[in-house]
């Protein structure tokens, strides 16, 4: 750890986490071992280096003239969100050890930035704002609830309450989820968009937050729609998205089931009360390990997919834990860039293009890839062995 990036420094002023949180100890060596633990510090190292002096990231700033670099998303709040999760992964809160200075800024950067309305979204571009708005806030809003979890700071309550408060009125009425606008008129509902919403909400509630447990009622009918018709164990992006004949796009492939939408739904299933052992989930467990890791081609680099997969699985645990992280582990690890101005990141390029790496760029390749690798030793709330489904009196 010392040569990774210097000693941990303790803060007097550090608050007592809530109790999902307490696990989380920088420094605290799980079963991947010592490997992973430099992997890991060199990766938020990379993340400290391309922090911006007010305290957020920006997706953008990589790779620039890259063959394979065209059109990429912008989102200073989906940035900061991510980097901080990764950071909060590793156990580093803006209050305690050696980043709490840096993170205390980018804290402040979200909050500084939030709406009247709860929203944290930054606008940036026109195309951006189209895709991007509530993937964004979700992602900050979460890592907002993991700051409050993790220290209990008075000084964020109000604005993680706030960002939770904006999930619940901007739910799609009709369909139960969320997709990417939030003005009434233009509510629809999709289980990648949903997914993030409900990883928030979940951590929300148990860092102690205020989630109205109606939110619940229309995630489950959205899970009821988007399951596949053949397997309660399968789930598609939309069976609503429709194709655009006049921009001759065919989005069929949306409406069938799809890996990644599949991890989605199984995590938004163990939130909504599946025990870690119901059939249902097993089934959907075997099907995700029929497409273990891999850098083959951009169809099966993967860093979402492996993201969402890696959560389920690491509930499931067991033999099905053993065989995905066997593969997945040193995937990541290998595949870290070592040296150099990108050393401690991962390309969204080489050796093959990552399927979303395009839209989203180095540094959403590398925060996801270290939330994979965070999650086997130091379990995020979400992680935890013991999922905490809402009471079903509510």
């Amino acid at each position: 750890r010392r040569d990774a990036s210097g000693q941990l420094a303790v803060s007097p002023a550090a608050q007592i986490a809530k109790a999902p949180f307490t696990n989380r100890n920088p420094g605290s060596l799980g079963r991947s071992g010592p490997q992973t633990e430099r992997a890991i510090e060199l990766g938020l190292a990379f993340l400290i280096r391309n922090q911006q002096p007010d305290g957020h990231w920006s997706l953008l700033g990589f790779d620039d003239g890259h063959a394979n670099k065209q059109f990429q998303l912008d989102s200073n709040t989906a940035a900061t969100g991510l980097a901080l999760l990764a950071f909060q992964g590793a156990g580093y809160t803006h209050l305690e050890f050696k980043y709490a200075d840096r993170l205390k800024r980018s804290v402040a950067w979200l909050v500084s930035h939030q709406r009247s309305d709860g929203n944290l979204y930054v606008e940036s571009d026109k195309e951006s704002n189209k895709n991007c708005q509530l993937y964004s806030h979700a992602i900050a809003a979460l890592a907002l609830a993991e700051a409050y979890g993790m220290t209990q700071d008075a000084e964020v309550r109000a604005a993680a309450q706030k960002s939770i408060d904006f999930i619940v009125a901007t739910q799609d009425p009709k369909l139960g989820g969320w997709r990417y606008l939030s003005t009434p008129g233009n509510r629809s509902t999709d289980t990648s968009v949903t997914g993030w919403m409900v990883m928030a909400l979940h951590s929300g509630r148990l860092a102690g937050l205020d989630v109205d447990p109606k939110v619940w009622n229309g995630i489950e009918r959205w899970l009821e729609i988007a399951q596949a018709p053949d397997s309660e164990s399968q789930f598609v992006y939309s069976p609503e998205v429709q194709d655009d004949p006049s921009r001759r796009i065919v989005r069929g492939h949306l409406r069938r089931a799809a890996n990644s939408t599949t991890a989605i739904g199984l995590l938004m299933r163990m939130y909504t009360g599946w025990d870690r052992d119901d059939p249902r989930l097993l089934d959907g467990a075997n099907i995700l390990l029929k497409q273990l890791p891999s850098e083959f081609n951009l169809e099966v680099r993967d860093t979402y997919y492996w993201y969402y997969a890696t959560q389920v699985l690491r509930h499931v645990d067991g033999p099905v834990w053993q065989s995905w992280n066997s593969v997945l582990h040193p995937l990541i690890l290998s595949s870290q860039v070592p040296d150099g101005e990108y050393a401690g990141s991962w390309s969204p390029f080489e050796p093959v293009e990552d399927k979303w790496g395009r839209f989203g760029g180095r540094l959403y390749v590398t925060t996801l890839n270290l939330l994979s690798l965070e999650v086997d030793y130091r379990l995020l709330p979400l992680y935890d062995k013991t999922v905490a489904p809402r009471d079903k009196s509510e």
